[in-house]
């Protein structure tokens, strides 16, 4: 009888154990903050591609993408990266035809979005960026779009969650991309899947490199100049006999200090063994690796000029800003060029004399978004009127 007891309690003892391990591995993870790690982490050995494709963890929560979506899923994976490389190449610098679109585009969309008196800023760039995306990508005649129904679109993809309520008067996304592009609305979706990473990195990569321009006669001038010639050459040319940083260093600066993705996590899967002694979430700060030593001195102040080559403390490492590794961003060579056109074609707009870009008197500053993202309260794009001092 005893014995039974014992044997009894054991195993009431061991099952209790291996819940409470369990349960500890599930919400314990691990977070990565020097580049050696992160970069072990994001590029991982004798690892399966499918498992490192199981493995992600998407930062992206809305509607557009989903846990069924083909971004996560191993057995659609590499068509759907496949479809959007094809889309990419379709509007990129080696492509002289589309690259022109894109220029065209970024023209009109620009244009459509200026205010008759005064809009906020954040809801201008989010609008102009998706619509130069997703006219230039599926050659849409940017003024075919109405501008409320492209903010709602915007509006839309914003939402924190796809179980969020979308607000009653907003539009259906895959509604709106159907009648754009005339397509299907499994093709409407695959489309939204494709456009929303791009849209949420380039949409606030533009609007803080725009900020930080705002009054930097430089780093202006250095972005008209590629804007009446946007070139890879222009693009990459460091100016005033190499003493002013070029666009390219710009936003790499930006990138550097504000990466739209601060952090990249990966859920693990282990032995049961193994459960103990490992957590179930590995997480890579990208924030924090992009300001330790390996990318030169001052790490809290904008310097641009730490991507010259030459310069005395150079950045000796790619910047992480899309990932590395097999799973880093397909738009990772093209977006940062696609993005300081944008700019470009805002700043050429948004000049100080036909519209002005006001913030809420604080300038922005490169310790402010280190845990964070930027909050655009009191920023607004407004047109200037005649006699009137701003």
């Amino acid at each position: 009888m005893a014995l039974s007891v014992l044997v009894l309690a054991a195993a009431v003892f061991w099952s209790l154990a291996i819940v409470v391990l369990g349960a500890y591995h599930v919400t314990r993870s691990r977070t990565h903050r020097t580049a050696d790690a992160v970069k072990a982490l994001l590029k991982p050995r004798n690892t399966e591609y499918q498992t490192e494709i199981r493995s992600r963890v998407y930062p992206h929560g809305h509607f557009a993408l989903t846990p069924e979506s083909a971004i996560l899923d191993p057995t659609k994976h590499d068509s759907f990266v496949e479809d959007a490389r094809e889309l990419i190449a379709s509007v990129s610098p080696q492509r002289c035809a589309g690259w022109q679109r894109l220029v065209e585009c970024a023209e009109k969309c620009t244009e459509i979005f200026l205010p008759s008196q005064e809009v906020n800023f954040a809801a201008f760039i989010q609008s102009v960026t998706f619509c130069i995306i997703f006219t230039a990508f599926y050659d849409v005649d940017p003024g075919t779009l109405s501008p409320d129904d492209v903010a709602s679109v915007t509006s839309a993809l914003n939402s924190t969650s796809h179980k969020t309520p979308v607000h009653p008067g907003e539009l259906d996304a895959r509604e709106c991309v159907c009648r754009w592009a005339q397509v299907g609305e499994e093709r409407a979706s695959q489309a939204l899947e494709t456009i929303l990473p791009a849209y949420e990195s380039m949409w606030y990569l533009a609007a803080v490199t725009l900020a930080y321009a705002n009054g930097n006669q430089h780093m202006h001038n250095a972005f008209l100049d590629f804007g009446e010639n946007p070139t890879q050459k222009q693009f990459r040319s460091f100016k005033v006999k190499n003493t002013r940083p070029s666009v390219e260093a710009i936003v790499n600066e930006v990138l550097r200090l504000h990466p739209p993705i601060q952090r990249i996590t990966r859920n693990l899967r282990h032995p049961l063994w193994k459960r103990p002694f490992y957590p179930a979430q590995e997480i890579a700060d990208i924030g924090t690796v992009h300001r330790s030593g390996v990318y030169g001195t001052r790490l809290e102040t904008f310097d641009a000029m730490r991507f010259h080559p030459q310069h005395e403390h150079p950045a000796d490492i790619q910047l992480l800003a899309f990932g590395l590794g097999r799973l880093s961003c397909v738009a990772e060579d093209w977006a940062p060029m696609a993005t300081a056109l944008i700019i470009a074609k805002v700043m050429d707009r948004v000049d100080d004399v036909g519209f002005i870009l006001a913030g809420p008197g604080k300038v922005i500053d490169a310790r402010m978004d280190k845990n964070m993202r930027i909050d655009w309260d009191g920023w607004v794009v407004r047109k200037k009127e005649k006699g009137r001092f701003l």
